[in-house]
């Protein structure tokens, strides 16, 4: 009697474990790489909105100081929202030196958790 050619069935369904668990892995791994890629996506545009509110706040002629918590929640003159974002600033004279400077920063949130900050400290101009 010759022998049959083909698989069994005990063999086809080994294969399709296998092929099975590498496509489900292949899966799990494009949606880890697409959220990744959106939190980074979205930290970079956080990152840019939060450098271009800094130097428009260094440039600026004059600053009042905000209230404390200006950071933490929308203060009016010192929040704004961009499509998707929320940007807060803070300006503050340096402690050690009112007359002297200001300590600026700027918070930029986002969602998936994305908060980027910036601190810069502005030296009063000498005229």
């Amino acid at each position: 009697m010759p022998h049959a050619r083909g698989f069994t069935i005990v063999e086809a369904v080994v294969a399709s474990a296998i092929v099975i668990t590498a496509l489900a892995s292949l899966t799990q791994l494009a949606v880890a790489t697409r959220q990744a890629t959106s939190a980074a996506r979205a930290r970079s545009t956080a990152t840019l909105l939060a450098v271009d509110k800094m130097e428009e706040l260094r440039s600026a002629p004059s600053l009042a100081p905000s209230p404390p918590d200006a950071l933490d929640r929308d203060v009016d003159a010192f929040s704004d929202r961009i499509v998707g974002f929320t940007r807060r600033w803070w300006v503050q004279p340096l402690p050690w030196n009112p007359a002297g400077g200001l300590v600026v920063q700027v918070r930029v949130l986002a969602a998936h958790g994305v908060d980027a900050r910036l601190v810069s400290v502005r030296a009063a101009r000498a005229d």
